[in-house]
């Protein structure tokens, strides 16, 4: 029952990452921590590790070209140390021979998810009223600090960026990325459309991009730590690749406007699910 549980988990979290661009990594490390009852450092490692199946299936289907590889590529440096120090750290605190700083490992990743998810969705929501009211925000607040040197992106609607930017953006990202379990697609996707002004669908196909990178960096990462149950991954990767070729269809059907709104949504209503499993966890 707990394998059929996990597939039907996988395959709803597939839809979301081929919708949005996203690793899904985010919904399925509560679920597996909380509900499944598994090991924060497994459900971590393991949801890393399954991330490779649905961010390879949605980079398949999209059909992306390989002049699209080099802004995720420049990320993608920073990203690996940030994914380094993150998985490091959450593997620290779960190893640790004292019960008070293993637990502190739970409620680190479970705190934080409430706090980046509540944010993210408001956000997210509150733009697209915006929006829809044709009073939208400002978008590439970060594009106009160019410190050298710096890069012209020809298949990027020619923008041009800053180098050591773009590092620090991907060390931030791959930093909660290795410390929380996902893909960097929750923070890639709203990152690259408001503070680096990418239109919607290009911000998708950049994040799923740099979520696959992530991912195999991660998967690595956290294999050396020996965090990953191949029996989880498994299970996941057999509804979660299904899961992720119909919500990439799905995906490409939709405006801009929408896909903001949508993802608000879907960062508040896991932040209120992880907040109540914190809750509960505080409380035993």
């Amino acid at each position: 029952m707990e394998i059929i549980l996990t597939i039907l988990v996988a395959f709803a979290v597939g839809g979301i990452s081929g919708i949005f661009g996203l690793g899904g990594g985010f919904i399925l490390v509560p679920v597996l921590a909380t509900l499944l009852g598994f090991p924060m450092n497994y459900a971590v490692g393991s949801a890393a590790c399954y991330v490779l199946g649905p961010a390879t299936t949605s980079l398949l289907y999209r059909d992306v070209n390989i002049q699209q590889w080099r802004l995720p590529l420049i990320i993608g440096g920073g990203l690996f140390i940030g994914v380094l120090g993150g998985s490091a750290l959450i593997s620290r605190l779960a190893a640790s021979p004292e019960e008070l700083v293993r637990k502190l490992a739970d409620y680190l990743v479970m705190g934080t998810y409430v706090l980046m998810l509540t944010v993210l969705g408001i956000f997210s929501v509150w733009e697209s009223w915006r929006a829809a009211r044709y009073r939208p925000l400002p978008r590439g607040w970060i594009t106009s600090v160019l410190i050298p040197p710096v890069v012209r992106l020809s298949e990027w609607d020619d923008r041009t960026m800053s180098l050591p930017v773009l590092a620090w953006f991907g060390i931030l990202v791959g930093f909660l990325s290795g410390m929380l379990g996902i893909s960097g697609g929750l923070l890639l996707f709203p990152g690259l459309l408001y503070l680096f002004a990418l239109p919607a669908q290009q911000s998708v196909v950049c994040s799923m991009i740099l979520v696959w990178i992530v991912a195999f960096q991660s998967t690595i990462a956290h294999a050396m730590y020996g965090n990953i149950r191949l029996d989880i991954v498994c299970a996941l990767l057999a509804g979660g690749t299904i899961g992720a070729r119909l919500g990439t269809s799905l995906g490409l059907r939709l405006g801009s406007q929408e896909l903001r709104k949508s993802f608000g949504y879907l960062a508040l209503g896991t932040s209120l699910f992880v907040l109540v499993q914190l809750i509960f966890m505080l409380k035993s």
